[in-house]
Parts: C-alpha cells; sequence; structure tokens
C-alpha cells in the first residue's frame, strides 16, 4: 500500500513538473546575419609601383568584431602599411590590429578589429598598401576571412568575391590606366622598333645584291620604302576576377526546443511509473 501511494505521488510530481517547464519560455538563436566583402586589387602593375588591396563591405548588418587574412608572394610585393576606415580609426574606444604571419611558407597580414560601437557603415573597411618589387598582371593575394560577428556577438556569414575596381579612388584609377598605357606604349615600341631592325636588315641585303653602278637607283629605292607596324594585341582580363575566392561558409544555426526533449523524457518516465502502478495493483489483487 505504501508502494502504490508512492508511486503515485511521483507521478502526480512529474506531471507538475513537466507542465512547469512546458510553461517557461525557451530562447532560439535566430538564423546568422549575412554580409558581403569585396576584395579589390591592383591588376597590371610594373616594378616599383604603389598597388592597394581594399576590403569594400556592402549589406552590413552591424559587426562587433572583424578578423581576416590577407595572404601575399613576398617575391612580388613589399607590405607598407594598412589604413582603416575613418570611421574605425577615429574612434579611440576601437582595436586595430595588423601581424604579420607565415603560413603554408607563405606570408600573411592578419587584420582584426574590436569595435567599441557598432560599426554599419557600407564602405571600403581597410586598405592595405604594397609595393611591387616586379611586374604582374594579376595581383597575387587570396583573402580569408577568419570571424566576423554582429552587435550580439553572433557569428555573420561573410560572401566574399574578388573586383579590381571595388573601393578604387579616382587618382587610384588613374594612376592604374596611366601605368597600362605607358606598359602598352613601351610594348608598341619595341615591337615596331624590332621591325625596324629586320626591314634594315632586308634592305642591306639588297643593296649589297645589286651592282655598284646601281647604288644610286638603289638610293632612291631604299627611301621609298615604307615601314609598317603592328601594335601589340594583349587580352585584358578585365576589372573583375573571380579567381582566389574565399567564403566564410558559415551556416546558419538554431537551437534545439528543450521542451520537446524534456518533454518526451516526461512522457517516457510516465508511461513507466503507470506500467508499475499496474503491476503493483495486479500484485496486490
Amino acid at each position: 500500500m505504501k508502494k502504490l501511494g508512492m508511486m503515485k505521488t511521483i507521478l502526480m510530481m512529474g506531471c507538475a513538473l513537466a507542465l512547469l517547464f512546458a510553461a517557461v519560455p525557451q530562447p532560439v538563436m535566430a538564423a546568422n546575419s549575412q554580409m558581403n566583402l569585396t576584395v579589390g586589387t591592383t591588376n597590371d602593375a610594373k616594378a616599383g609601383d604603389t598597388v592597394t588591396v581594399r576590403l569594400v563591405g556592402s549589406n552590413n548588418p552591424g559587426l562587433s568584431t572583424f578578423a581576416a587574412r590577407l595572404a601575399y608572394d613576398d617575391s612580388d610585393l613589399e607590405y607598407v602599411g594598412t589604413t582603416w576606415a575613418n570611421t574605425i580609426s577615429s574612434d579611440s574606444g576601437n582595436i586595430e590590429l595588423v601581424s604579420p604571419v607565415t603560413e603554408n611558407n607563405q606570408q600573411a597580414l592578419n587584420l582584426s578589429a574590436i569595435l567599441n560601437k557598432t560599426y554599419s557603415q557600407n564602405e571600403t573597411i581597410a586598405t592595405v598598401t604594397f609595393k611591387a618589387k616586379n611586374a604582374y598582371t594579376t595581383m597575387p593575394v587570396t583573402l580569408t576571412v577568419r570571424e566576423v560577428t554582429d552587435a550580439s556577438y553572433n557569428p555573420v556569414t561573410v560572401t566574399t568575391v574578388v573586383d579590381a575596381s571595388a573601393g578604387q579612388t579616382q587618382s587610384q584609377s588613374q594612376s592604374q590606366s596611366t601605368s597600362q598605357s605607358q606598359s602598352y606604349s613601351q610594348d608598341d615600341t619595341e615591337y615596331t622598333d624590332d621591325i625596324d631592325d629586320t626591314d634594315d636588315t632586308d634592305d642591306t641585303d639588297d643593296t649589297d645584291s645589286y651592282d655598284d653602278t646601281d647604288d644610286t637607283q638603289d638610293s632612291q629605292s631604299s627611301s621609298g620604302n615604307t615601314h609598317k607596324t603592328s601594335s601589340n594585341k594583349k587580352n585584358n582580363s578585365g576589372n573583375t576576377s573571380k579567381n582566389g575566392n574565399r567564403t566564410d561558409a558559415t551556416p546558419k544555426t538554431g537551437a534545439v526546443d528543450l521542451r520537446m526533449v524534456f518533454g518526451a523524457a516526461v512522457i517516457v518516465f510516465l508511461l513507466a511509473a503507470a506500467g508499475c502502478i499496474r503491476f503493483l495493483n495486479k500484485k496486490k489483487e
């Protein structure tokens, strides 16, 4: 009889606990925020040029921290410095860090910012400046997003693309256009000189093959020759490049509703308790 009463008491307590827990609201995490990060590069540079990488944020949900890694080929680029957006650097409560590291035998820069206030600007977050050691066509850099969090310190999913024109100022655009024009002009001149030299050699051979008595005629013929030059054509890959993209593919997350788990456990407990009571009743009979 005492055992039966105890089982009924346990059963009633389980029911009360289940109802109490179900009445308490459980927090459910929202899906991660998303933003875009475009990497602006300086392509078609020659040795000695000052070149930049611009990290341009858009669709900004409001950030509290930002961390990325920019790897570069130190045989072609020499690191000069990093400039953060004025809205970041002007706040003395913010912390901006640039740490040179070596990863997989490659030089890289860890770019980090801890923001005192929610940062919601859609602008060039940071500009990294290099000096070109050698001429190159495509800038040898790769960006990897390490961690970006929103105002509540929840992870932000960042989509990263490369676009050479992103974050480029007017002066930088004009400088790059001038550099490319000079490069093309130099190539065309060298190509023309090679053709002129070849034509001059051919003229000399032709002159030597004639009799001395025909020198005047050869001279007149040579002076009438027209040297035709052709421009060296280059296939530009365009300002927008998709290679080297890195995406922080942080999946959307959500919390499992603990009420369902606990409710299932309570149901199992109640069924077990009911079975025990039934068993004791039969035994008593």
